[in-house]
């Protein structure tokens, strides 16, 4: 996980705003149900679903079977270098660590775990089978 006080500061949100991440969280939840049960390059069958641009640069890396640290890096890359902050910032962030969950094999409840606990403000109950 991403620990930068820096970057943790420029990523805060409203709880409205964090709210709206929640399908995200989900999304990349459901992602790694599918890495889990067919394996990393079905997620391939999903690309054309995933309208966020930063979501789909990290998911084809993985289903190219890019390395797990260069596939860090160029998403950290991304986080550091270009000009984001605020909701979108916090995007880029949970995608980031569910990605890298989905790469590792972590389960699905240990990536809606891992990837929820960035949206503090949000009441535990929008997630299911938390």
């Amino acid at each position: 996980m991403i620990r930068d006080l820096a970057l943790a500061a420029k990523a805060a949100c409203s709880a409205d705003d964090q709210e709206t991440l929640v399908p995200l969280v989900l999304q990349i939840r459901d992602l790694g149900l599918i890495a889990q049960k067919n394996g990393l390059l079905a997620l391939e069958t999903e690309l054309p679903n995933i309208k966020d641009r930063f979501l789909r640069l990290g998911l084809q890396l993985i289903i190219d079977r890019t390395e797990p640290e260069n596939v860090k890096d160029v998403l950290d890359s991304d986080i550091y270098y270009n000009e984001s902050n605020g909701r979108e910032l916090l995007g880029k962030i949970i995608i980031r660590e569910g990605l890298l969950r989905i790469q590792a094999g972590d389960s699905p409840r240990n990536i809606l775990i891992c990837t929820s606990i960035f949206l503090g403000k949000v009441d535990r109950s929008s997630f299911v089978n938390i």
